[in-house]
């Protein structure tokens, strides 16, 4: 299998369009891979993905070799949000579109176990790796979907009897009720529960590899993988070979290549553009009109993610590259058109609509991200039978984080010859 760990088109670092998440200084620089190594897995990538990987595999004992062609967290995860949700920006209503309802009420399920998953291990990594000077920042928080078009609002109710017959803790808001809290208009909306976290995702990268070291993992920077052999049964190696003309020898190869991976194992792939702005730093005392700094999404289209970081700025994503519906208040503030500058400025023409109680809010960072995903927005997790002893773990967009950690345990389940029946909702070939 020819493959490739170079640079992709949809990082592109500039003045004005750097991931906030990155602007500070690097935690830690690692070295690049000047000698064969062999082990019992390597993984390829660089990103929350692949580091999270590397920890849990290097969990049950095994040895493991991490390589990227860039410095840690420096590629698509470096635009990961400051903010998960355990339906990872899915309801209920969209994945029956693809998907039988048992299938959309056991990955709610999942993102659910994951995010607890997610802040057990961001706990601990902050009470130990934390102490280097800098943390996961992981918070909970309830999650917010709303609508402010009346026409939606029978699809909102069918959305929140969905959630709340099948278990999950949630709130069907009224205009009424919202009236009394939110600085916004909302004809409806849900309530969920601890749904959602904020956190930081570069750093919990940063974190868990510090860890990952710690058990024996050898990290390797600025490492490019330009081929990759892989046997004719599963008993052989994967030889990795490197753009220095070093060589790795695994009995088994993870690739946590994100967008890149996807694209070279998914014919039906689709690309996507998503925006991003982030203010200033808003004062606790200003923070008006968002009780509980919930997580906020507009429940039809266009589809926007409202969330506080960790240090108190205002973040703010979406308006993907697709078919935008009509009606709603903010949807017709928000006419699209096809430069980017004005996407940016929709964004931020939003945040003031939605907050008009909350003064002087500056946007200090906007950029934007294009990636792949598979043609349900799922990652793409698992074995292929034309590639031996090969692990996919790609995920990508705004359920990453949730995702890693699920590619994390079920990858490492593979590693060890385990398998489960819910691996089969993100299987290579769907």
């Amino acid at each position: 299998m020819n493959n490739s760990n170079n640079s992709s088109n949809s990082v592109q670092f500039g003045v004005k369009n750097t991931p906030y998440l990155i602007s500070n200084d690097i935690p830690k620089e690692y070295p690049w891979l000047n000698d064969n190594q062999y082990c019992d897995v390597c993984v390829a990538g660089g990103g929350l993905t692949a580091a999270m990987c590397a920890l849990k595999i290097a969990e049950k004992g095994r040895g493991v070799v991490l390589i990227t062609d860039r410095e840690i967290g420096f590629g698509e995860d470096a635009y990961l949000p400051a903010a998960a949700e355990a339906d990872c920006g899915f309801t209920m209503t969209e994945l029956s579109r693809n998907l039988d309802t048992d299938t959309s009420i056991r990955l709610y399920s999942l993102g659910c176990e994951a995010l607890d998953e997610l802040e057990n291990l961001c706990n601990s990594l902050d009470a130990a790796e934390g102490k280097c000077g800098f943390k996961c920042e992981f918070q909970r928080h309830d999650a917010l979907i709303y609508t402010d078009d009346d026409s939606e609002l029978e699809l909102l109710n069918h959305e929140y009897l969905a959630r709340k017959h099948n278990g999950f803790e949630c709130t069907y808001i009224t205009r009424e009720m919202a009236r009394n809290s939110f600085s916004f208009d909302i004809s409806g909306g849900i309530l969920s529960k601890e749904f959602g976290a904020i956190l930081d995702p570069y750093h919990l990268t940063h974190l868990c590899l510090m860890r990952a070291e710690q058990m024996g993992v050898k990290i390797f920077e600025h490492t490019e993988a330009i081929d990759i052999e892989t046997p004719k049964d599963d008993d052989g190696s994967v030889i990795i070979t490197t753009s220095a003309h070093r060589r790795i020898y695994a009995d088994k190869l993870v690739l946590a290549t994100g967008s890149r991976g996807i694209e070279t194992i998914s014919p039906t792939f689709r690309r996507r553009t998503r925006y991003y702005t982030i203010s200033k730093p808003i004062p606790p005392e200003d923070e008006n009109g968002w009780p509980g700094k919930c997580i906020i999404r507009t429940f039809g289209a266009p589809k926007i993610h409202y969330s506080f970081t960790p240090d108190g700025r205002i973040s703010t994503s979406g308006l993907e590259s697709r078919a935008f519906g009509l009606g709603g208040k903010l949807k017709e503030l928000l006419q699209m058109s096809s430069g980017s500058e004005k996407r940016f400025d929709h964004l931020e023409e939003s945040v003031e609509y939605l907050f008009p109680a909350i003064p002087n809010i500056k946007t200090e960072f906007e950029y934007e991200l294009q990636y792949a995903s598979a043609p349900d927005g799922l990652p793409v997790i698992g074995t292929h039978p034309e590639y031996k002893n090969c692990i996919f773990a790609l995920c990508t967009g705004q359920g990453a984080a949730i995702y890693s950690q699920l590619a994390a345990q079920f990858a490492a389940d593979i590693t060890e010859g385990l398998h489960s029946a819910d691996m089969d909702l993100f299987k290579v070939l769907r």
